[in-house]
């Protein structure tokens, strides 16, 4: 029964946001039809991810209703339309991968991450040619994002048997040729989860963490204070609206002036946990609290190589807006739906 009536009060929360947020004007009536039923197929997809995994369904109800609950605009609907992008990825590979045929995705991954690295290299030996850069960067904007984008990659080779295991030093070489902070401190936290999880092995803590803090002195120290006061302002905006916040996709309309402590434009918060309080409001912290508690409840050692990308991903989340990039946020979908697959109980 239970199963039965979630539809039913899918479609009558969407019928209540949109006669809350709607318009009676006949002029504007055959616009209303059109979102109406784009939101209708938004939360029938909402409904067969719940049958997948109840917390990701839930984050893209609550967007859903983000988008209209304060304000239905541009930005809303880029906003939401990239969610549902990776909602339907996340779909697909759930539907069509197995354990038994995951080594695929985990073979594009690592390829990414030799391509990535290879361009990255010629870059920092001053041969890039029509990819030369000022920075280490591969394809990516930034040597930010090409950290991000190979520390997502990693897990991937976590799967390779014997002396093969040793092509890891590639993206590894890769991290550390982007020379940036949060891509050493992933790095070093993933390794740590991995071998203390899967091998019960502790003692490369003794070397990651001084490795890091000479990282830190010598190469690249982490850029903190713009960060810091970033975040100060968005939770200070936020707590006038702490229950709904702004609406999804509405930072860029809340912060249209330059930040004063380095006169740029910052089009994110560099912390999706942040961003996400921000715009999704506070309903937003349960269903993350719930998605890790499913996840830490589930563990078992043969899903530590998700659960390390997993790991990866909320570091780099942290301090970057890497689910607002196209290469690393389909990466981070593709861990989740790997996650979900693993966790299966009829594809163990």
């Amino acid at each position: 029964m239970k199963d039965k009536t979630t539809p039913l009060l899918l479609a009558s929360m969407l019928l209540f946001v949109l006669v809350f947020r709607g318009t009676l004007n006949t002029q504007v009536a055959r616009v209303w039809f059109v979102i109406f039923f784009e939101v209708g197929v938004c939360l029938s997809l909402a409904a067969i991810i719940w049958t997948h995994d109840r917390w990701i369904a839930g984050f893209l109800i609550l967007a859903i209703v983000s988008s209209f609950a304060i304000q239905y605009d541009m930005n809303s609907y880029f906003a939401l339309r990239a969610i549902v992008t990776g909602c339907l990825w996340y779909l697909f590979v759930v539907m069509f991968f197995t354990k038994d045929n995951l080594y695929i995705l985990y073979r594009v991954m690592r390829a990414c991450a030799y391509f990535h690295t290879g361009v990255a290299f010629m870059q920092f030996i001053g041969y890039g040619g029509w990819f030369s850069y000022t920075q280490t960067t591969g394809l990516m904007a930034t040597n930010v994002f090409l950290s991000a984008l190979l520390c997502f990659c990693l897990p991937a080779f976590l799967e390779l048997k014997g002396k093969r295991i040793l092509l890891i030093l590639i993206p590894i070489a890769g991290i550390m040729m982007a020379k940036q902070f949060l891509g050493i401190i992933s790095l070093g936290a993933g390794v740590i989860f991995y071998l203390s999880m899967a091998h019960r092995i502790y003692w490369p803590i003794v070397l990651v963490i001084p490795a890091a803090i000479a990282w830190a002195f010598f190469i690249d120290a982490p850029g903190v204070d713009h960060r810091l006061y970033v975040w100060g302002k968005a939770i200070r905006a936020w707590w006038n609206k702490p229950l709904v916040g702004f609406g999804i996709g509405h930072w860029k309309g809340v912060f249209k002036v330059p930040m004063n402590i380095d006169g740029t434009r910052w089009m994110t918060t560099h912390n999706e946990h942040l961003q996400m309080l921000f715009e999704l409001g506070v309903g937003v912290v349960p269903i993350f609290i719930g998605y890790y508690a499913k996840v830490l409840r589930s563990f078992r050692r043969e899903l530590v190589i998700p659960l390390t990308a997993l790991l990866i991903i909320s570091i780099q989340s942290f301090g970057t807006f890497a689910m607002h990039i196209a290469p690393t946020a389909i990466l981070a979908v593709t861990w989740l739906a790997i996650l979900t697959i693993s966790t299966k109980k009829e594809a163990i």
